[in-house]
């Protein structure tokens, strides 16, 4: 994700999107990352709305439900895949 941003800031991108919508994001810290999440809840309860920036099965995105305004857009970049060759997938597999 880093590599991304980094990409938009050179392209005018994120400074563009900071001119309409707040934009928090998502940290290896997960101190930070709540305090952003937090702050981002707020953002949207205020009206202003923001822009939240996360990792696909990083901490945020695990049991983190954003509903009703909270999640009026969704961008997935880099989807992860489950590995095919896993141990524990080929298990649940045959199980099933």
């Amino acid at each position: 994700m880093e590599n991304i941003i980094q990409m938009w800031h050179e392209m005018q991108v994120i400074s563009k999107v900071l001119d309409k919508k707040l934009v928090f994001m998502e940290t290896p810290d997960i101190v930070e990352s709540s305090i952003a999440l937090e702050n981002y809840r707020k953002a949207c309860d205020s009206g202003r709305g923001a822009v939240f920036l996360s990792v696909a099965r990083g901490k945020v995105a695990e049991g983190i439900d954003f509903d009703r305004h909270y999640g009026r857009c969704v961008i997935m970049m880099g989807v992860p895949f489950q590995y095919t060759e896993s141990l524990t997938l080929n298990a649940r597999l045959d199980f099933m």
